[in-house]
């Protein structure tokens, strides 16, 4: 059973909200308080993280700036948007309290390249769709890995049959070779808004329903994040999307931080991933930096809790996480708001939450 009504959670997360915008908006770390950001990236030196921003200072000059995630200390507390960045032109870093000077500082990071697979011999497979702008939406996908993954989860056929209506659809190849998609709505059009925890609730039973539907067939999505989430023109349906499984992020401890080496995805780091997207749904958005650490309110905190263990093996499997999520649906006792049995309506009895009896 829930341990506060529905309108306790709007009231936490409104206030939550709140004072993450007041940090967001008040640093200097980026704009439009501070100065143009032209590029950052996070390097491990021994076994301290560090944060490194190259900024536009005037018309063609950049400054180069090196952050310790040293908590407790100036160059932490930036980090985590408590503190702003001193006044300076000239490259430096700060590590712990210590601001210090640096006389060759390294150009911004070049391009990526390409590295784009050869598709042409697996697009054969595709049937082509004459694409409709209003309906469809299309992508130029770079790698194998990608197409590959997309049929698997509709039993290696296009359009076919999809294993879970919460990964996205490949309908087919548009005439010059795009992928072609159902055009859903963006995440940003969605979870700006607060939403009744029914509704959260709904959404996270199926994450995991789409997530474990990947598991099944072998996918491990390496880059589970709120980006990666599109949803139903109603709301009622949350769709997971980019199944490459080629690049990823690194946020699970136990991957590596070396770009020279595999980081060891696996379905126990997708399911750390879930964690921070679930936070993120909440907050309505990505912190702008990972030091930043927002609370989630009850009772999404304790599942939050459980999938970013950071012991691997402590973390729950996804059907235990489907239990969890479960047992909080059982708030009948609940003083509902208006607002809650709104976002109720419409919502399909498979993946969605049961409020009333």
């Amino acid at each position: 059973m829930a341990d506060a009504p529905s309108i306790d959670f709007s009231v936490q997360l409104h206030s939550i909200r709140e004072e993450y915008s007041k940090k967001r908006d008040s640093t200097n770390l980026f704009s439009p308080t501070g100065r143009e950001l032209i590029n950052t990236r996070k390097e491990f030196m021994g076994t301290t993280l560090y944060s490194i921003f190259w900024y536009r200072n005037g018309t063609d000059a950049r400054q180069y700036v090196r952050l310790a995630d040293v908590a407790g200390t100036l160059s932490g507390e930036i980090l985590r948007l408590n503190r702003e960045l001193p006044e300076r032109d000239d490259d430096y870093e700060i590590v712990g309290d210590q601001i210090r000077p640096l006389k060759q500082a390294p150009p911004p990071p070049p391009e990526e390249p390409d590295g784009s697979d050869d598709l042409s011999q697996i697009l054969e497979r595709l049937p082509v769709v004459q694409v409709d702008d209003g309906k469809h939406f299309m992508k130029q996908s770079r790698y194998d890995s990608e197409v590959r993954n997309l049929l698997k989860c509709q039993g290696e056929s296009c359009p076919g049959s999809p294993a879970s209506e919460h990964i996205i659809q490949l309908l087919g190849k548009s005439p010059d070779g795009k992928l072609v998609f159902e055009k859903f709505k963006p995440r940003y059009l969605v979870l700006g808004q607060v939403h009744a925890l029914s509704t959260y609730l709904a959404w996270i039973l199926q994450l995991i329903s789409g997530l474990k539907s990947l598991h099944l067939l072998d996918i491990v999505h390496r880059d589970l994040r709120i980006d990666n989430l599109v949803f139903s023109d109603d709301y009622s349906k949350i769709i997971i999307i980019d199944i490459e499984s080629h690049w990823g992020i690194r946020q699970a401890p136990e991957l590596s931080r070396d770009p020279d080496v595999d980081p060891g995805w696996n379905e126990k780091s997708d399911i750390y991933d879930l964690g921070n997207v679930i936070r993120h749904m909440v907050l309505g958005n990505a912190p702008i930096t990972d030091q930043v650490k927002i609370p989630v309110p009850s009772p999404l905190d304790r599942i939050v809790e459980a999938c970013t263990n950071s012991s691997p093996e402590k973390r729950p499997s996804l059907d235990e996480l489907h239990q969890m999520v479960s047992e909080l649906n059982d708030i009948k006792e609940c003083v509902l708001s208006t607002d809650d049995a709104v976002h109720q309506a419409g919502f399909s009895n498979q993946g969605t939450v049961a409020i009333i009896a």
